[in-house]
């Protein structure tokens, strides 16, 4: 039995139980939509961004399409059925975050790079979630390692290429790839003002952040409405930090609020432990010069922790999806700091503790992962018997006002006859109309049902009855609503005569709104 043969078994098996242990669910309800974008670049044209499905979403206002080539790439996977092409897909793109992150590691030198890639899959439980989804974050973390891998050994292009195919993807974040190469060319700055010697094998400083942005262009310039594009782009980032920093209660996603201290702990004690110890290790060793004598080796730790670093930071003030970038760097600069570990490796007691603790953390880890499956993880089903009734019983064109802002994926992928609200990030919904967007609110948090609001306060607004703000304001024929998210407003439409109950599944209901009498 080669020595390989182990770990590639335990690699695989991760990745298959991750993806096993889903089954029947869907990791994330975006999945929904992004299958369906590309099943209507299938239906029709992929130079055809509009997205009229969305009336109130400022992306339908630009006509563009931020993860315009990742819907793309989607394409195969959209002809036929939705569950299997989103399970397909995603597993497709675990297995590529796997061998991308082997295939860095191998090609630097890493020791055991099979082992050090199931750790980078098992170290935090809910970046693991994150990797199962069929979500565009997985490619740019493709791309991420990619790039950082040919700047430390590899030429200009190389680098422009794989900065390119960051924003090509998914142009929200295209910063990426410019952020990466700055955090080389710091490295390479202290490198020389040490006095360190040139090396051949990697790109130059000033070289690597040309690349870097000229790639970021290319890849935003390689897409229809590029303009248009790139004005989505200052939504979802610039005006989406400008509202975060207000105090005004915006129905935005989990994983886009700060990751407070305890949180962080619990979500990822040994890998925090292992982490820290490792920023410890490396500036002993940088210090002691036990670090390898390789200057690839030593470009590629320090910009990795250097990156993991910053998107830790970012994890903890900003957007806690930033902790799958903090991992992936921080596991993938662990196997460049054994020779200065080792001593201490060596130590009985050392290794006793260690392995205690790996044992607890893959119980707790398989717990943790179950819980997200159990908790975060959505039906197949989710939405389709609601959508196949209302492509059979309304007229194509005609709007749907569903009461939750992720509902429209669902609605989206399973019936693209009618027209719904917005779709993916609400910061899209409220920079559309931040009118139409508090009168949704109220009536989505449940807040309201009788009346909404066009402010927040209330005070501070017109209030407007709820049947004239779904009619005249949203243009509304039908209402989806799921009656164990929204129970108030589920009655208040059982109850008023202005609506009609059309249709009903085990979760979800459709309600008519009748014009008035």
């Amino acid at each position: 039995m080669r020595a390989s043969t182990l770990p590639a078994g335990v690699l695989a098996l991760v990745v298959l139980a991750a993806h096993l242990s889903l089954y029947p669910k869907i990791a994330d309800l975006d999945a929904f939509y992004h299958i369906g974008h590309a099943a209507a670049y299938a239906e029709g044209s992929i130079f055809d961004t509009s997205l009229p499905w969305a009336t109130q979403s400022v992306i339908a206002d630009h006509g563009a399409d931020l993860w315009w080539g990742f819907h793309v790439a989607l394409i195969p996977l959209a002809i036929g059925s939705v569950e299997w092409g989103i399970r397909v897909g995603a597993l497709a793109l675990t297995v590529l975050v796997a061998a991308t992150f082997f295939h860095v590691a191998r090609r630097h030198g890493a020791p055991h790079a099979l082992w050090w890639t199931v750790a980078f899959l098992v170290a935090v439980p809910n970046v693991l979630f994150r990797e199962i989804m069929l979500r565009p974050h997985v490619v740019s973390l493709v791309g991420a390692l990619l790039l950082l891998s040919v700047l430390v050994r590899g030429r200009w292009w190389q680098a422009m290429a794989a900065s390119a195919a960051i924003a090509w993807l998914h142009l929200g974040l295209a910063w990426v790839a410019p952020a990466t190469a700055a955090a080389y060319a710091f490295v390479r700055a202290v490198e020389h003002a040490l006095g360190s010697r040139e090396d051949r094998e990697s790109v130059p400083p000033v070289t690597a952040l040309a690349a870097a942005a000229a790639g970021t262009v290319v890849g935003w310039a390689l897409r229809p409405h590029p303009v248009e594009t790139l004005e989505l782009a200052s939504v979802q980032i610039i005006r989406l930090l400008a509202v975060k920093a207000t105090e005004e209660p915006l129905t935005f996603s989990a994983e886009l609020s700060p990751l407070s201290l305890f949180e962080l702990a619990a979500m990822s004690w040994l890998f925090l432990a292992v982490w820290s110890g490792a920023v410890l290790v490396a500036v002993h060793g940088a210090a002691s010069g036990k670090l390898s004598a390789r200057p690839e080796a030593r470009r590629l730790l320090f910009t990795a922790l250097l990156v993991s670093a910053a998107f830790l930071g970012l994890a903890v003030f900003s957007a806690r999806r930033a902790m799958e970038y903090w991992v992936a760097f921080g596991c993938l600069a662990l196997p460049f700091l054994a020779s200065v570990a080792a001593p201490w490796l060596r130590r009985r007691t050392i290794r006793a503790v260690a392995v205690l603790l790996l044992a607890t953390h893959v119980g707790w880890g398989v717990w943790r992962h179950a819980l997200n499956v159990s908790v975060v993880a959505s039906r197949p089903d989710t939405m389709a018997g609601v959508a196949s009734f209302l492509a059979d019983n309304s007229a194509p064109g005609e709007v749907v006002f569903h009461a939750k802002w992720d509902n429209f994926g669902p609605l989206f992928a399973h019936n693209r006859s009618n027209h719904y609200l917005g779709g993916m990030d609400p910061i899209f919904q409220f920079s559309h109309d931040p009118q139409r967007y508090w009168e949704f609110f109220y009536l989505s948090a449940d807040l309201n049902t009788e009346w909404t609001c066009d402010a927040f306060p209330c005070a501070s607004g017109v209030a407007t009855d709820t049947h004239v703000a779904l009619r005249d304001h949203f243009g509304a024929r039908w209402v989806v609503v799921e009656p164990l998210r929204n129970p108030r407003f589920t009655l208040y439409l059982l109850n008023d005569p202005r609506y009609r109950l059309a249709h009903e599944t085990q979760r979800e209901a459709v309600f008519e709104v009748l014009p008035p009498a």
